[in-house]
């Protein structure tokens, strides 16, 4: 090894003593963050993403560069036979060379850290992807650069080793994609998107590390390494003698092993998962729901052999969870897989559970092809069931199986009330549609009036309230009354200014939900907050352009709680804030925030997207709370969670973001003490948004990445290439013995 790791590094001494070392570095980082920055601040989030998304074709490019000289010019200068006159093997001497441009290729990597540092200035970075994302491209790089040491090695021309390695690199990133593979059979479609590096890649840059993607780098450099071993070797023996062919059949035998043993690697099991929370690992609550299970529980999922190849790399992840939650439930889970497409009876099963086939549409050359397959699960448990008809995402699905298990294995669903004071329910998106179908996995939701007499009755201990009525019976105000004394917990979405018309008239008096919030310790202020950070844009009238919109807030989750513990940003069109009341024993929590440049409207408030915004009294604003009464005294001893924001659950406006959905499930489980559910549906994959303190900040870190950080690799450069020249020009003396010997 010590033999490798000085011929390594001498190889990337070699490139940092040669000016094209350092343009091959500038052209990348100037490159490289030229298109991150482009495309990260277009989509404003804190992701590097981007960046990866462009890795695989900037290493097209620039791992030929790096290595097409590490074989081929000692090749074309004859050295290569003086090099290994000296006591160096073969084999040394290929892995040294490897191992140099390696290293090199990682040093350009380590370049770009100053990207993520910058962004952590705008946005709450999390480092878990970060660190996985810059390993998965490390290992891009060492398997790519396998292809470019074989082309080296191949040919005198360092020239037709860059044409040679981008074309087989060019084939591998290709090779997966739809419009290549749509004319091949569907198995086979299926082994060439293994085969290819961007699916590898992409698994990841999400932030999970898996060992079939570790496998599989490693395989690829494995393989053109052998490649190159037997070019180098076969340089040495006489063609169409025996050792000649000896050494092509041991050559092709090892690469047909490392190949079968690329495939088979799929099979493997085993990840570190960085993300925040480990999103991709199964939650606590989820291993303690199925080894609390008292019988067993029968996941069939209907999967067809013959699915689109993107599809058939999503089942990896189904099949990822399902074998997680099979060993978590140490055998009360039992995991049947069948093809409905192959097996009539199969395919009746699937009809009857309500798992129909779903058609994809994949672009061929030359027409559009309609291709049809199963990719479904059914949960049962005794004679009940449940079924997941289609996976089209893997993100929710733990939550959901999850959930169907609880649901399923539950013997009574607790109640849940629904009150509604809004004008126009039901109508223009107006309901909870989305919300109320995923609480009926778990509770069972009743709609209550007001006016009711008997309600909220003993068996309902949550409330969800909506609405801001303009006064409330003293009957119904004492039931509320009541049913908060009994330790009755709501959530409670209402707006201090509720709107009617273009230019509403905020009349000044206490919301009447006030009167029951104060024992909480808070109440809704009659107003509405702007924004002038963290906003929706929205069309202008009559234009194509768009504008930021204040009053459409997007809220930041607050930290410390597991109400918002996973939850992205939260869309809440206007809002009013929140104030806490002096003196109060409850337990106060924020939630949801606006950003530190927020001011609020009151009187008469013009909501048009052009009118103008002051810049004055700008500070965060309270915009949701989570309140904890005491256990003492004769006041509430409940939960609440109160949103200034009347719809914002709504389908109306939770279908453009989902974060509403999943913050509303949260609040109302810890409202009804059922954390479990929480800690399973949290999982935020969502990358954080930036928001930077100013634009000169914003734009001075994307020129200190694009410009400053290349111009100070380049001076370095030119400061060592000028240092070695004065140095070669010094005159040569011999060594003056010491007096001593002189003597």
């Amino acid at each position: 090894m010590n033999a490798v790791w000085t011929l390594a590094r001498r190889e990337v001494k070699a490139l940092f003593d040669n000016p094209a070392g350092y343009v091959l570095l500038v052209v990348f980082l100037v490159v490289n963050d030229f298109l991150f920055f482009r495309a990260a601040y277009l989509t404003n989030t804190g992701s590097l993403r981007p960046m990866l998304d462009v890795m695989p074709w900037l290493f097209l490019f620039f791992v030929p560069a790096v290595a097409m000289r590490t074989l081929a010019e000692d090749l074309r200068s004859g050295q290569l036979e003086v090099v290994l006159s000296q006591p160096l093997t073969e084999l040394q001497l290929l892995l040294g060379k490897y191992l140099g441009a390696v290293l090199f290729l990682w040093i350009a990597l380590l370049l770009t850290l100053p990207v993520p540092i910058g962004l952590a200035l705008g946005a709450e970075l999390f480092w878990g992807p970060v660190a996985a994302q810059y390993i998965g491209a490390m290992l891009l790089a060492a398997g790519l650069a396998g292809i470019g040491v074989w082309a080296s090695g191949m040919t005198r021309s360092q020239i037709t080793a860059f044409i040679m390695a981008v074309a087989v690199m060019f084939l591998l990133v290709l090779v997966g994609l739809n419009p290549l593979i749509v004319g091949l059979p569907p198995q086979l479609a299926t082994v060439a998107a293994r085969l290819g590096v961007l699916s590898h890649f992409d698994s990841i840059g999400r932030g999970v590390i898996d060992l079939r993607d570790a496998v599989y780098f490693g395989s690829l450099a494995a393989i053109f390494l052998i490649l190159a071993y037997g070019a180098i070797m076969g340089r040495k023996l006489a063609q169409g003698q025996e050792p000649a062919r000896r050494l092509r059949v041991g050559v092709l035998l090892l690469v047909g092993i490392l190949v079968v043993a690329n495939l088979l690697g799929s099979y493997l099991s085993g990840r570190i998962d960085l993300t925040p929370g480990h999103a991709y690992t199964l939650a606590p609550a989820t291993r303690n729901l199925v080894r609390s299970l008292n019988d067993i529980v029968t996941i069939k999922l209907f999967a067809s052999d013959e699915l689109p190849a993107e599809v058939a790399l999503m089942k990896r992840d189904v099949d990822d969870l399902l074998g997680d939650l099979r060993s978590a439930g140490r055998g009360r889970i039992r995991i049947i897989e069948r093809d409905p497409a192959d097996d009539p009876e199969a395919r009746r099963e699937a009809g009857a559970l309500g798992i129909q086939p779903v058609q994809f549409n994949v672009v061929g050359k030359s027409e559009l092809q309609v291709k049809e397959g199963y990719l479904g699960l059914a949960v049962q448990y005794t004679d009940a069931n449940e079924a997941i008809p289609f996976v089209r995402r893997t993100d929710d699905l733990e939550y959901r199986l999850a959930a169907a298990i609880r649901g399923l294995t539950r013997a009574r669903k607790p109640q849940i009330g629904l009150v509604v004071a809004m004008e126009d329910w039901g109508r223009e998106g107006r309901a909870l549609a989305q919300v109320q179908e995923q609480l009926a996995k778990s509770y069972s939701v009743v709609p209550l009036s007001l006016g009711d007499t008997t309600q909220p009755g003993d068996s309902i201990q949550t409330l969800i309230i909506l609405g801001q009525p303009d006064s409330i019976s003293m009957g119904a105000t004492r039931r509320l009354q009541a049913f908060f004394a009994r330790g009755g917990s709501a959530l409670v979405m209402t707006s201090g200014a509720p709107l009617s018309g273009a230019r509403p008239q905020v009349s000044g008096k206490e919301p009447v939900w006030n009167q029951f919030l104060a024992p909480f310790g808070l109440k809704v202020r009659p107003d509405l907050v702007y924004d002038l950070a963290s906003n929706q844009l929205v069309p202008l009238p009559g234009a194509a352009a768009y504008q930021p919109y204040p009053f459409w807030l997007r809220a930041r989750p607050a930290g410390g709680t597991i109400i918002t513990d996973g939850v992205g940003e939260v869309f809440l069109p206007w809002s009013s804030s929140l104030e806490f009341l002096p003196d109060t024993r409850a337990k106060l929590t924020p939630l949801l925030l606006s950003s530190r440049v927020a001011g609020i409207a009151e009187g008469e408030i013009d909501l048009t997207p052009t009118r103008q915004f002051p810049p004055v009294d700008l500070k965060q604003r309270l915009l949701a709370v989570s309140s904890q009464a005491g256990d003492s005294g004769a006041g509430p001893k409940g939960r609440v969670v109160v949103v200034g924001n009347m719809e914002f659950a709504t389908d109306r406006y939770s279908g453009a973001s989902g974060e509403n959905v999943v913050f509303t499930l949260n609040a109302i489980d810890w409202l009804a003490q059922d954390e479990a559910l929480i800690q399973i549906r949290s999982r935020d994959r969502t990358p954080p948004r930036l928001l930077f303190t100013s634009p000169t900040l914003q734009q001075g870190i994307k020129y200190a990445n694009v410009i400053l950080v290349p111009v100070l690799v380049m001076l370095f450069g030119v400061a060592r290439l000028m240092g070695r020249r004065r140095r070669a020009l010094i005159p040569w003396t011999p060594h003056a013995p010491p007096q001593s010997e002189a003597q």
